[in-house]
């Protein structure tokens, strides 16, 4: 999963952090901290040296789709 992040990075395609999750949302960023400590969120992705969580796109989107699908 490091790998995909840094190979992100590389192409210019920002990680998410959890105020962008929380601002796509619409939920406070500690509602993202939550839900990614429930488990509920797609892995979150730690840089070398790096503490905080991030998230690549794609997987935010995919999670968002297949979330969406079950719901209907």
């Amino acid at each position: 999963m490091k790998l995909n992040a840094l190979v992100d990075i590389l192409q210019c395609r920002p990680l998410l952090r959890r105020k962008d999750l929380a601002r796509r949302f619409g939920v406070i960023p500690e509602t993202v901290d939550r839900w990614h400590r429930a488990g509920k969120l797609p892995l979150a992705v730690y840089l070398p040296g790096c503490s905080i969580p991030l998230w690549r796109p794609a997987d935010i989107d995919s999670w968002e789709t297949r979330n969406k699908r079950k719901r209907k």
